[in-house]
């Protein structure tokens, strides 16, 4: 199997800072945006690779990556296909593992790249979850039906899922013949999707979930930042729930705990929140679609929070507080709540600035099924907005 490294563009997205070089070599965190690609590559066993381009950034990929790599001249924009059709006399009759250079994944590929190889034709795409709506509407958006993918829809302004298929494309050799026969989209290029949604067509085309973060640091400005945000710190992979201990400095006066330090964290702190709750209350459930996420420490009490996965119905619950002295980070897509055990005083911090003119709140019921039984109570206290989602 070989790799296919997809470099081009103008890179308009990213100006002014592609305007004297190509936005792949611009750095995230500690290395040229390229090397996550060609890294994530060789660490899932894809050794030999191309690197398509444009025809002015060639020399300086060259520069940068040496003489190991093949290299392609993409003349014009003229779509990913078409970028990856310069690939086919360097494919050969092999199949080909195809992945945009502005990329970010905060795992490995190789699961994908394996269940490819044994896949016995077709093609093999990686989905990841998206939290932002907006975000959505600039992606490829799979209908998902039965676990087959019955269309994937091109920036749809209703996205008919929350997965959205990332720049890691698998394809037989055959993959050249499709894009021969494409016709260009309305803005002149051939079109990822027309290639994969060829594969839905004929009942080929397979899918894994990537179940960690996945970046695009081509999108645009505010993307590059968040990506270069996350990367740099230690849990940037993590997309799931995760309780910390927190740490008592006692002595003769009292005693001192660090609550969070946001450079462990896989997002900064905007703000923070305290809340006194009566036992018995449940504040929940709630999710944002903006990227917020949430930490959450009970200072005085005992609390239950609860999170669990929208889309897969994956369910988690932490009791802290007494007995368990602990922090708690939720990723805000998570549809997240915390009930009182006892009366408590929570303090919660946030990632995201509240705006009370456009706020990114989003409710489910406290008693969703999926969480109904993590509850204590099934008579909660509960405020008149978390009454009437339903």
């Amino acid at each position: 199997m070989k790799g296919v490294v997809l470099a081009g563009g103008t890179g308009s997205r990213l100006h002014p800072l592609t305007r004297i070089t190509n936005k792949h070599l611009l750095p995230v965190h500690d290395k040229p945006m390229v090397l996550w690609a060609i890294d994530a590559l060789h660490e899932a066993g894809v050794k030999e690779l191309m690197l398509v381009t444009g025809g002015e950034h060639v020399e300086d990929f060259r520069r940068l990556l040496g003489a190991e790599l093949e290299y392609g001249n993409q003349e014009r924009p003229g779509g990913i296909a078409e970028a990856l059709g310069l690939a086919r006399e360097f494919i050969g009759s092999d199949r080909v593992v195809v992945m945009l250079a502005d990329n970010i994944f905060g795992g490995s590929i190789a699961a994908t790249i394996e269940n490819f190889g044994g896949q016995r034709a077709g093609a093999r795409v990686l989905l990841a979850h998206v939290r932002e709506t907006e975000h959505l509407r600039h992606l490829g958006v799979p209908r998902i039906e039965n676990g087959r993918i019955t269309e994937i829809v091109e920036k749809p302004v209703e996205p008919p899922g929350r997965l959205a298929v990332t720049g890691l494309y698998c394809y037989e050799p055959d993959v050249f013949d499709v894009i021969a026969e494409l016709e260009p989209s309305g803005r002149g290029e051939l079109e990822i999707t027309d290639v994969n949604n060829h594969y839905v067509r004929a009942g080929t085309l397979e899918f894994d979930v990537f179940e960690e973060y996945w970046g695009d640091a081509g999108e645009s400005i505010d993307a590059y930042y968040e990506v270069i945000e996350r990367v740099r710190r230690p849990h940037f992979g993590s997309e799931r729930p995760r309780p910390t201990p927190l740490r008592r400095f006692e002595d003769e006066r009292g005693w001192l705990v660090e609550i969070a330090r946001t450079g462990d964290l896989p997002k900064p702190i905007r703000q923070t929140n305290v809340s006194f709750s009566r036992e018995g209350t449940i504040r929940g459930l709630h999710y944002h679609e903006r990227g917020q996420d949430d930490l959450f420490v009970c200072l005085q009490g005992r609390a239950r929070v609860v999170a669990f996965d929208r889309e897969t119905g994956e369910a988690f619950y932490e009791d802290i507080g007494e007995g368990n002295f602990a922090a708690v980070y939720v990723p805000g897509n998570l549809a997240h709540g915390f009930e009182a055990l006892t009366d408590v005083l929570m303090i919660y911090h946030v990632t995201e600035e509240y705006d009370p003119a456009d706020p990114d709140e989003h409710q489910l019921p406290w008693d969703d099924p999926r969480v109904a039984h993590l509850w204590s109570t099934t008579s909660p206290i509960l405020s008149e907005r978390d009454q009437s989602a339903r």
